[in-house]
């Protein structure tokens, strides 16, 4: 008998528990009264976007406000803020007409207040406004893009042109948050041809294109295959942690891996690093790309070249000085974001694939010898890490 009632209380126990578990997951509340409206409404007309102002609502069970508007397609978008907060602002418009939008007050079991409707007119939306301030430029083997995105929006401005039967393809695809930016479609014959620029945003709202013919400025890719290193008295090294000077013209831009990269060590000195190779040819130099191992490690850190110069000659002085050498360019790494050494976002990493493009002055002279000089890099001292260098121009 004893044994049977201990079996009885262990079930009985046992009910009670998963029970207790069971009333844990109901709402905290279980009430089905509605808040109270949310009231006095007021709009801040903002780009692509509201700011709506309200009173809430005396509540102590709100949870928090809603703000729902139809989209072009019909379909709901809706926004929360916490009932700590006054506002709610309100964003993806397509246009600058007038639309209506609902706001709610929510409590904590779910229930949901009696509308109340406020209309909003945004301003030209960010995207629509990007387009505006675009302007198409012609570049060597291609064009330029510049814009302004004053409100930081998400944003992607793609580049189309006709390809061999007529057919307009997409030539890049340039995403970003940044205040404003410029960047260029290069891979094209000096020839006139018609480029389309068209912007598009995180809500896939897609602007009209903006049209223009432009002729590219003759260059072509200077062939790797004929860079050689050269060896003059006081260049740096470039085999350290395994790296060789071959690496940066191999047509391969790698993260930290073995082979990936020139390296000229860690130990900082406060002289300027500097070493030399040879194009093989004779050019006018057009443009360069500089870029750093690829990866988080790398990109705006270590001793990836923060501030460097090009240097170009004909003939180099057997003694390694740099009589006889012109400079062609002095270069800074800026790191879009500005965040400190270490801190990175995908704006960041986006400009660490495309490296360091610079043009140079058309006034130049003709070269076939190269030096890259470091004065400072991201760790403080002067020593560099590069995984690939190409350069362009008329060998002609």
């Amino acid at each position: 008998m004893r044994t049977k009632n201990l079996i009885i209380l262990f079930f009985a126990l046992a009910l009670t528990f998963f029970a207790c578990k069971e009333d844990q997951m109901e709402p905290i509340e279980g009430d089905s009264s509605a808040p109270g409206a949310l009231t006095n409404p007021k709009v801040e007309n903002l780009p692509g976007g509201a700011k709506i102002t309200y009173t809430l609502p005396p509540d102590p069970d709100l949870l928090y406000a809603e703000a729902v508007y139809l989209d072009a397609k019909g379909t709901p978008v809706k926004f929360k803020s916490s009932y700590y907060t006054n506002n709610i602002i309100v964003e993806g418009f397509a246009d600058s007409l007038e639309h209506q939008v609902e706001i709610y007050a929510v409590d904590r079991s779910g229930n949901r207040s009696n509308a109340t409707r406020v209309a909003v007119q945004p301003k030209t939306p960010p995207y629509m406004a990007a387009l505006r301030s675009i302007e198409v430029k012609p570049d060597f083997g291609g064009i330029s893009v510049s814009f302004v995105n004053e409100t930081k929006a998400q944003l992607a401005i793609e580049v189309l042109t006709p390809d061999s039967s007529g057919t307009l393809k997409t030539a890049y695809t340039f995403y970003t948050q940044r205040d404003r930016a410029s960047f260029s479609v290069r891979g094209f014959a000096s020839e006139p041809r018609k480029f389309l620029v068209q912007v598009s945003d995180k809500w896939k709202h897609r602007s009209d294109t903006k049209e223009t013919q432009l002729t590219p400025i003759y260059e072509q890719m200077l062939d790797k295959s004929k860079f050689r290193e050269v060896k003059l008295p006081g260049d740096a090294r470039t085999d350290a942690w395994g790296g060789k000077m071959q690496n940066i013209w191999d047509g391969k831009a790698l993260g930290d891996v073995d082979n990936s990269a020139a390296h000229t060590g860690n130990t900082g000195t406060g002289v300027p690093m500097y070493f030399t190779f040879d194009l093989g040819v004779e050019a006018k130099l057009s443009r360069f790309n500089l870029k750093m191992v690829q990866d988080d490690k790398h990109w705006f850190n270590d001793v990836s070249p923060k501030k460097y110069e090009v240097w170009g000659t004909l003939n180099p002085n057997p003694d390694g000085s740099f009589n006889g050498w012109t400079k062609l360019a002095s270069i800074e790494n800026k790191k879009p974001s500005g965040l400190p050494v270490g801190m990175i976002t995908e704006d960041d990493r986006i400009a660490g694939r495309i490296g360091d493009e610079v043009v140079f002055a058309s006034d130049l002279p003709k070269v076939r010898y190269i030096r890259l000089r470091c004065l400072d890099n991201w760790s403080g001292n002067t020593n560099m890490v590069m995984t690939e260098l190409t350069f362009w121009g008329n060998d002609k």
